[in-house]
């Protein structure tokens, strides 16, 4: 793996096209331009319709020209005119076979877009400049594990602008004491800001989806959050705090052995950590859980 603008690999008139009967993506019928392609429901394929929403999507990468980008699940390419349109360098990626035949022709005409064929979530050899933007409409089974790994990674990814389920979208902004706060809205928040832009309908695609979605705007804090000896020990004691969520905090770590496995007197720790044992996880915020982790005895 490289660092700068070389290559990184990662483990698993209007915006819209204006003229689609240039690609074999569109066919025509009467006055109606419709897709020839079906969208592939195992692929969570919903692709984007709504102009407004699309401009919104490319104000908000706030892209200068030549500006790296990398689209994970590009489709149909609507998402990706706009960003070559707004000047940026794209790395696109795609799985489904029939869509990337039709991105290969835009990808023939234009030299600032480069394809990766493949699955995001299992495939550790994708090639892409680094730092990059990741502008996204995400396929939905895959968003939540996507967003978990490249958040990993703020040096890489400085900026993401995200189309995801409503549901993931609150799960990721989320303020502690709701059912939606918890164990990936800890990680997503300790090297990002995280704020939901637009709530948007689902008559915004084609097909639209059953639910909601939201675009998600996510910016590399320029420190984590929280300081912690060891990250991997501080999360795992958070997932271990959630671990029951109608538990009290108290009993659900009980469970947690730290890496050395030296015992805990829970009581003694929480009360040094000044924390409530018996309140619930989802109630306590980054700060205090990494004063319960740094009032462990290890």
């Amino acid at each position: 793996m490289s660092e700068g603008r070389e290559h990184a690999s990662l483990k698993s008139g209007g915006l819209l096209h204006r003229k689609p009967e240039r690609t074999n993506f569109y066919m025509r019928r009467g006055n109606q331009t419709e897709m020839a392609h079906i969208p592939k429901k195992k692929f969570g394929q919903h692709f984007l319709r709504d102009e407004s929403v699309l401009r919104q999507i490319i104000e908000l990468s706030q892209l200068a020209e030549n500006d790296q980008v990398l689209e994970i699940g590009a489709g149909d390419g609507t998402l990706t005119r706009a960003l070559l349109q707004a000047g940026a360098r794209v790395s696109a990626i795609e799985l489904d076979r029939d869509l990337f035949s039709i991105l290969r022709e835009l990808a023939e005409d234009e030299p600032r877009l480069t394809l990766i064929e493949g699955d995001a979530t299992r495939t550790d050899d994708f090639d892409f400049p680094t730092p990059t933007k990741i502008v996204s409409n995400l396929p939905y089974q895959i968003a939540t594990l996507i967003i978990s790994e490249m958040c990993g990674r703020p040096d890489w990814f400085p900026l993401m602008v995200l189309m995801v389920q409503h549901e993931v979208g609150k799960r990721l902004a989320a303020k502690p004491g709701g059912k939606d706060y918890g164990t990936l809205t800890l990680w997503v928040g300790h090297r990002y800001t995280v704020k939901i832009e637009r709530v948007v309908p689902p008559g915004a695609f084609h097909p639209p989806p059953k639910v909601d979605s939201a675009i998600v705007l996510m910016r590399a804090r320029e420190k984590p959050r929280v300081e912690v000896a060891d990250e991997e020990g501080y999360f795992k004691l958070i997932r271990a705090a959630f671990a029951m969520r109608r538990k009290t905090l108290l009993n659900n770590l009980r469970s947690y052995v730290p890496a050395d496995g030296e015992p805990q007197d829970w009581e003694d720790v929480l009360e040094r950590a000044e924390v409530d044992g018996g309140c619930r996880a989802e109630t306590l915020d980054a700060e205090d859980f990494s004063r319960i982790f740094n009032n462990l005895k290890i």
